[in-house]
């Protein structure tokens, strides 16, 4: 389940060496052995530049307690007496060549294990060659788990292993409380990892599951199928490297899951799995929320093409589920994933007490089966499991065989494709942004070689930070940096691993995975850079100044007007590429659209009603219309445009500065220059990466 006890005391001896706190505490010997004394303390990671990093004994050498340790992420970890970190983390944090100070926060297993005896396509039970065990009533208590892997049949798996049973060379790391790698499912099929939280938990001795936990996701991952032998995981040839982040109690340390998440990107590892949660707050106020040793792992993994798949959590007993933000599932880009019932139901108003744990809402974004699922067990045995812990692997394992199925794919692509190809969930109740996963559709779809606009969107402010929702990977910033003029415009990857930012002196910065291919800051344009587009494959951009005069980059192509119509009269405000990238609109203040190359012309063929000037352009999916917001927050649809609605009802208290289409072609996203964002129609609710008011007025989106 989701939550976690409260933080206690553990003895602790010093020996001369610097260890690394797990909990709460630690205790050291009185003088004279007459007692013990305990002291509380807080387990602090600092994260330095990499202009620091050349001396970080300048920065660090006066934190008070023991010698730092360097972890994985350019990351220095020490533990602090409570009352001295308030002291010294604010300071630290605020001198040049810090980029974060964190505390470490307790996560644990999401899940609560009821084991019981599973088989692919029959019951299994007691009386079968499977033994289905069932802690919860005591040691050596058994059950009969009446139906086979329903789960598997849910997703339709069957149909998946027909385009592809994945690839041994994919591999899924499974960050948990350890693999009993004795399993008779798992042998060959697990490449065991670093004990990470050895060092500093003693229940974290032995490298090896003495949970459960782990070895339940692991087999829903990997177990060997058509072996003869109790059940078949989704990923069939997948491979998992097992990476022992939380203890022998299920309790862990986001600094230990941050230190795994590094190494798993480290070993190759194409999809992490994390089937744990933070405290909710409303339960565990100053020990919850989000954490930045956490969030920048997980950015890192992201932006390195990883795709990062969570449980949305699990609610307190008795207080039913939530929608409170629970991490690492509500960071950007990773694919939160609730539990529903194999019907698709997530949520006790049609699911029953079943589902009276699993937190949904916005908060998530696809639902996998996790009501009443079958898979190994660390004794040798099998299980049987309820809890959103054990939705996360069917996610990971289906990224895995979609991955398999095209090698090219990058994580965001993946997950957009998996929640593109999610069928809907039963009506009732509270809904989720996403489907119920369908491992067929999505596998299909890869082989095909199937490309789908990214599910989420990047934002971008006037000094250069900027912010990622949905599956966009955070890239990198200018905000701190010298600027001869501010952003303008930003660009999104297509394969989501980077953007591009533009300067209103026509400056152009790659970040992330993108290429630079070039500037028009020493170019003599005449009037300012306004806008930016990228073409579809990544590899070039276009630069639009207010006189509409363009540049081309990389492979982009110099287009002329289409159709005679005149170049633009009045400035220039925004742009939009074509789906194909062989042309592009230019669009002015008063709501004109002047396309270029291949682009259609679908008005306005009167003047607009504009209570405010025309701030930004969003093509539909097939190019054959567009949509134009205007600085009040009004919407114009034009083509085969649908309109969704607008700002102007919701009285927006910052004005609109652009407008992004969603990936399937059935909304956009608006926003304001205070950062608030507005989804429309099909468009989902994304929270961003920014949190609080930017620095400086947001000026772009891009999706």
């Amino acid at each position: 389940m989701a939550w976690a006890a409260r933080r206690r005391p553990v003895l602790r001896l010093w020996a001369g060496a610097v260890g690394v706190a797990a909990v709460a505490g630690f205790a050291a010997p009185s003088p004279g052995a007459a007692g013990v004394v305990k002291v509380a303390v807080e387990q602090v990671v600092v994260q330095l530049s990499r202009h620091a990093e050349a001396d970080p004994a300048a920065l660090l050498g006066r934190v008070p307690g023991g010698v730092p340790q360097l972890l994985p992420g350019d990351r220095w970890v020490t533990d602090l007496p409570d009352a001295e970190v308030a002291a010294m983390a604010g300071p630290l944090s605020e001198r040049p060549g810090v980029n974060y100070v964190s505390v470490a926060h307790q996560v644990r297993a999401a899940g609560e294990v009821v084991p019981n005896n599973p088989c692919y396509s029959s019951s299994c039970g007691p009386s079968q060659p499977v033994v289905v065990e069932n802690p919860e009533l005591g040691a050596g208590a058994t059950l009969v788990h009446p139906n086979g892997q329903t789960d598997m049949w849910a997703v339709k798996a069957a149909q998946a292993w027909a385009v592809t049973k994945g690839s041994s060379s994919v591999l899924v790391a499974v960050l948990d409380t350890g693999v009993d790698p004795s399993q008779p499912q798992l042998k060959g099929k697990v490449v065991v990892g670093p004990d990470v939280c050895q060092a500093d938990n003693a229940l974290c001795s032995s490298p090896y599951d003495n949970n459960g936990h782990g070895t339940f996701v692991t087999g829903l991952v990997t177990a060997q199928p058509n072996d003869g032998m109790g059940i078949a995981g989704l990923g069939w040839s997948t491979r998992v490297l097992d990476i022992k982040v939380l203890a022998d109690n299920g309790y862990g340390t986001t600094t230990d899951e941050a230190t795994g998440i590094y190494d798993a990107v480290s070993a190759g590892a194409r999809v992490i799995n994390l089937s744990l949660t933070s405290n909710p707050c409303s339960q565990y106020p100053g020990d919850c929320g989000p954490n930045a040793d956490e969030e920048a792992a997980v950015a890192y993994a992201i932006a390195h093409g990883v795709v990062v798949v969570a449980a949305a959590g699990n609610a307190e007993p008795g207080s039913g589920p939530s929608k409170e933000p629970l991490y690492p599932a509500s960071y950007p880009g990773v694919l939160s994933v609730a539990a529903s019932t194999d019907q698709g139901q997530v949520n006790p108003a049609g699911g029953g007490p079943y589902l009276d744990f699993s937190e949904y809402g916005n908060a998530a974004n696809i639902a996998a089966p996790g009501v009443g699922v079958l898979s190994t067990w660390w004794d040798g045995n099998y299980a049987v499991e309820s809890g959103t812990s054990f939705a996360a692997p069917h996610v990971a394992a289906a990224a895995a065989l979609v991955m398999a199925a095209d090698p090219s794919l990058s994580g965001p692509e993946v997950a957009t494709l998996l929640r593109a190809t999610a069928t809907p969930l039963v009506p009732g109740g509270d809904r989720i942004n996403g489907g119920l996963l369908d491992v067929a559709a999505a596998v299909q779809a890869a082989a095909r070689r199937a490309r789908t606009p990214l599910d989420g969107y990047e934002i971008a402010t006037a000094n250069g930070s900027t912010y990622n929702a949905g599956v966009a990977a955070p890239g990198g910033s200018l905000a701190g940096k010298h600027l001869a003029a501010p952003i303008v415009a930003v660009a999104e990857a297509p394969d989501g691993l980077g953007y591009w930012l533009a300067s209103r002196d026509g400056g152009v910065f790659a970040f992330g995975g993108t290429g630079y291919f070039g500037s028009a800051s020493h170019a003599h344009l005449g009037s300012p850079v306004v806008a930016m587009a990228a073409t579809p494959d990544g590899r070039g951009y276009w630069l639009a100044a207010s006189n509409g005069r363009v540049l081309a980059y990389g492979d982009a192509r110099t287009l002329r007007e289409a159709g005679g119509h005149p170049p633009p009269a009045g400035p220039v405000v925004a742009m939009a590429a074509t789906p194909g990238g062989r042309g592009y609109w230019l669009v002015n203040a008063q709501g004109d659209v002047y396309p270029f190359g291949n682009a259609g012309y679908f008005g306005p063929r009167t003047s607009l009603h504009l209570a405010g000037p025309v701030v930004g352009i969003a093509p539909t999916r097939d190019g054959r219309g567009y949509w134009l917001a205007s600085g009040d927050g009004g919407v114009f649809a034009l083509g085969d445009a649908t309109f969704y609605g607008s700002a102007v009802q919701a009285r927006p208290r910052q004005a609109i500065v652009g407008i992004a289409t969603s990936p399937f072609g059935r909304g956009y996203w608006l926003v304001g220059s205070g950062g608030r964002v507005l989804a429309k129609g099909g468009a989902a609710y994304e929270p961003s990466s920014l949190t609080g008011a930017p620095p400086a007025p947001v000026v772009a989106i891009s999706s």
